[in-house]
């Protein structure tokens, strides 16, 4: 049996999950309202700890490392998205939280236009081979207009939900 190239092995090493499935179908918050960028990260952060999605006694430093990447290099993208992100030991699967802000978060942008939609990524410190993945496909389900315009328009999480499963890669 011959062997598998290098790129072969590379791609079977790191897998992609969809955003319903980072969100569990249920971390979808509609009508959601902040000031500026922290306070939407940190709305986030306690929806997912107020579900029990995470534990409450990690939130100063899954928040910590969250504002830690942020620091870096702000993840707000274009066309109203921002993803905020961190890497961290206390979580044990990749888990996201999808906030809808119709009102619009300042958030610093590469097209310096206020967000809409924020979506929250933490993932496990020894997953971080996925983590770029993961990140790369909801920019990508995001970035799609008609995808895009049906969350702006969600008026439920149900409706939330319709939008992301119309994502056609």
């Amino acid at each position: 049996m011959p062997a598998e190239a290098p790129a072969t092995l590379a791609k079977k090493a790191v897998s992609t999950v969809d955003l319903e499935t980072l969100t569990g179908g249920r971390n979808i918050w509609v009508g959601l309202q902040a000031q500026d960028k922290e306070s939407a990260i940190e709305l986030l952060l306690d929806c997912l700890l107020d579900a029990g999605a995470v534990d409450m006694a990690c939130r100063a430093d899954l928040l910590d490392a969250i504002m830690t990447r942020e620091r870096r290099l702000s993840t707000g993208l274009e066309q109203g998205i921002a993803i905020p992100h961190g890497t961290t030991c206390h979580v044990e699967r990749e888990i996201a939280a999808l906030g809808i802000f119709p009102g619009g978060v300042p958030f610093e942008t590469v097209d310096d236009h206020d967000v809409r939609l924020v979506i929250l990524l933490l993932t496990p410190a020894e997953h971080r081979d996925r983590h770029v993945s993961n990140l790369a496909r909801i920019a990508r389900q995001l970035l799609q207009p008609g995808v895009r315009n049906s969350l702006l328009a969600a008026q439920t999480r149900e409706d939330a939900l319709a939008a992301i499963r119309s994502f056609k890669p």
